[in-house]
């Protein structure tokens, strides 16, 4: 079954990759992992974690830009290039943490959307202009800063990412944004309790106002306990948070980030993808409510809201 997937660092492993002298990234590393998981349809998120000035964060993004340029791929920039028989790689360009934005906040949202950029995060796990991540200061949110970004990517119809967001600066964004917001990359705390998971009240507050929330593949976001840390019990998230506010809210941000080295299991890289489809069937979902959260509830989101 075809998938959406929602986040994949992709361009932080291009420019990585351009800066040793390779080119043809997504060829040669990425393009066969994602078809052999039948991930048709996935996120080039440029990753910033705090450090990164804007010259920084402008390379990534150009980077990755040439290469979905010059790529055998679909480069999705708009609704209109969503397409449900394509069989080619459709891509699409997303910001994660926006730390390079200090100054001129609106002209550089507006630059990143010029560019492409279709969903972003104001922040990672750090504290910068705009806003505040999970590792910042619980008591500190939105800045004024950040609000302003808020208000231009309404503006742009960029969706806001609240993913990496503490719970100060989510709830921020669920006041100011006008627009539905999305968790791009995040599972439910209830049922493995670590910071980047999401309270009940949040995934109700998401739903509320008409959002999504990506399944994130990353084991220790998946249990607390080694033994179910498995596509199974990624599964269960989606039922359980189907079962809170409606399986039209889930849908897969896996964050596969295999080619950092890290740990192989059986949701670990797009080519295991397939793993969650029989997860989510065995946890109880119709073939139909498996193919809105593999793709169609991210369809219909970025139809309605780009």
């Amino acid at each position: 079954m075809r998938i959406l997937d929602l986040h994949a660092d992709l361009g932080m492993d291009i420019l990585k990759k351009h800066q040793e002298g390779e080119t043809d990234v997504l060829k040669n590393r990425h393009l066969d992992k994602l078809k052999s998981g039948e991930v048709m349809y996935t996120a080039a998120a440029c990753f910033f974690e705090g450090s990164q000035n804007w010259e920084e964060m402008q390379e990534m993004v150009l980077h990755t830009r040439k290469e979905l340029q010059n790529s055998d791929v679909v480069w999705i920039k708009s609704p209109d290039d969503l397409d449900e028989n394509s069989t080619k790689i459709s891509l699409f360009l997303t910001i994660e943490g926006m730390c390079g934005i200090n100054a001129d906040t609106e002209n550089r949202i507006q630059w990143l959307r010029d560019q492409g950029c279709l969903i972003g995060s104001l922040c990672w796990n750090d504290e910068n202009t705009l806003a505040t991540g999970n590792g910042g200061n619980p008591a500190r949110g939105l800045t004024q800063e950040g609000i302003k970004a808020v208000r231009k990517m309404n503006e742009l119809n960029m969706v806001i990412d609240v993913s990496h967001a503490n719970e100060k600066t989510f709830w921020d964004l669920i006041e100011y944004s006008e627009k539905p917001v999305i968790a791009t990359h995040s599972n439910a705390r209830a049922l493995c309790w670590h910071d980047r998971n999401l309270t009940d009240q949040q995934i109700r507050a998401l739903a509320a106002k008409g959002g999504l929330i990506g399944l994130n593949s990353w084991k220790k976001f998946i249990a607390e306990d080694p033994a179910n840390q498995n596509a199974l019990m990624l599964a269960k998230h989606a039922r359980y948070m189907a079962d809170l506010v409606g399986h039209q809210h889930i849908a897969c941000g896996f964050d596969f980030m295999d080619f950092l080295g890290r740990d192989r299991y059986d949701i670990s890289s797009a080519d295991q993808a397939q793993n969650l489809i029989k997860g989510l069937s065995e946890t109880g979902f119709s073939e139909e409510e498996i193919k809105d959260i593999a793709y169609r509830n991210a369809f219909r989101f970025m139809r309605e809201n780009l």
